[in-house]
């Protein structure tokens, strides 16, 4: 009997070895993976407009130079062409380039400049003059800010709108709202229509205006009387019919009003209809008492204007000789008329008289 309470009391002694060892193991393990969790490697980031900062690689034996922690700052670069140095100097050597919305991942602040980490295991300097603090959770703000600031430079030169166009198009995809992703839309698609108006007159097929244009190829459209690139107007209109139920789509549908057209009539009538039916009268087809619909009206009775007087002008006037010619000519009208009937604008009158001109003297 006492030879088997002997062996229970070692088995309870073991047990209870055991169970400590295991004890500390777990809390060596728990120890471990807190640490991992803090490593630059397993943080875990916020999402955001440009690819994630690259974590640094730990080589065995060496002590990497860059140690962020999960609850490093981030910043967003918010100007074109931003230099990272070697120093938090404007002097000091240059160590790359960082575009517009480019994200970076802080390491220290130093007065007016941050280190930021740029590339695996590397960091440098970056002027906070040139960068904004920046969390996904106000993203919008930041986005709208910059957006703005560019879209109010009507003379942006080839490099930098390229570059703001760019930014808009990450900032729009990753917007929080609707009513952001349509204003950043816009914003995006006028900068790429300032890009193409600094493309020289002949040289479309040189660097770097040929890989742009391939680029963008299904976006704009070359008029050859001009010499001139323009933004397709359908994109517009296509981006105003998404957006239709915000107070952005109004200004869209003005824009696309406004987008230049390719080619050039020549005093065709059908032509010249075409052109008002789908730029000013389509604008006023959804807001015919918008708040550029006076504006539109305008417009309509000056390019009417000169439709009658090439028709009153016998070596303008070019007559529709064929069926199908007659038939769009005729729906054009028609289609003008009952738009036009539907603005509250005493200038409408003389619009729709000179519909009815063009119509009895193309009978």
């Amino acid at each position: 009997m006492k030879k088997l309470y002997r062996n229970i009391i070692v088995l309870f002694i073991a047990s209870c070895f055991s169970a400590l060892i295991f004890v500390e193991e777990q809390a060596s393990a728990q120890t471990k993976n807190t640490a991992n969790s803090t490593s630059p490697s397993k943080a875990k980031k916020s999402p955001t407009a440009n690819a994630k900062p690259t974590p640094n690689s730990t080589s065995v034996g060496k002590k990497p130079d860059i140690t962020p922690t999960a609850t490093s700052l981030q910043i967003i670069v918010t100007a074109t062409a931003v230099s990272i140095r070697q120093q938090p100097s404007a002097r000091s050597n240059r160590l790359m380039t960082v575009k517009l919305g480019k994200i970076l991942l802080v390491i220290e602040k130093n007065g007016a400049a941050y280190r930021v980490q740029y590339a695996q295991g590397k960091s440098g300097w970056i002027s906070a003059a040139y960068a904004k603090d920046f969390q996904f959770a106000n993203r919008d703000e930041i986005y709208r800010e910059i957006a703005d600031r560019y879209s109010k430079n009507k003379a942006l030169d080839f490099a930098v709108a390229l570059e703001v166009a760019e930014f808009l198009r990450i900032a729009q995809a990753s917007a929080g709202t609707f009513e952001l992703q349509a204003d950043l839309s816009l914003k995006r698609l006028r900068v790429l229509g300032s890009a193409l108006k600094t493309i020289p007159s002949g040289k479309s097929e040189t660097f770097p205006y040929k890989s742009f244009l391939k680029a963008n190829e299904k976006e704009v459209v070359y008029s050859e009387p001009s010499g001139e690139w323009y933004v397709r107007s359908d994109l517009f209109w296509e981006l105003h019919g998404n957006f239709i139920k915000l107070p952005t789509a109004e200004e869209i549908a003005w824009e696309a009003a406004r987008n230049p057209m390719p080619g050039e009539c020549e005093g065709y009538i059908n032509c010249n209809l075409y052109q008002l039916r789908a730029t000013d009268a389509e604008y006023l087809n959804f807001y015919p008492n918008g708040k550029y619909s006076k504006k539109a009206l305008q417009s309509i009775n000056n390019l009417l204007d000169i439709s009658v007087a090439a028709m009153n002008n016998k070596a303008l006037y070019t007559p529709l000789t064929d069926v199908g010619e007659r038939a769009e000519f005729n729906r054009f009208l028609t289609e003008l008329r009952a738009i036009i009937s539907k603005v509250p604008h005493f200038e409408k009158s003389r619009a729709l008289q000179q519909i009815s001109q063009l119509g009895e003297g193309y009978k």
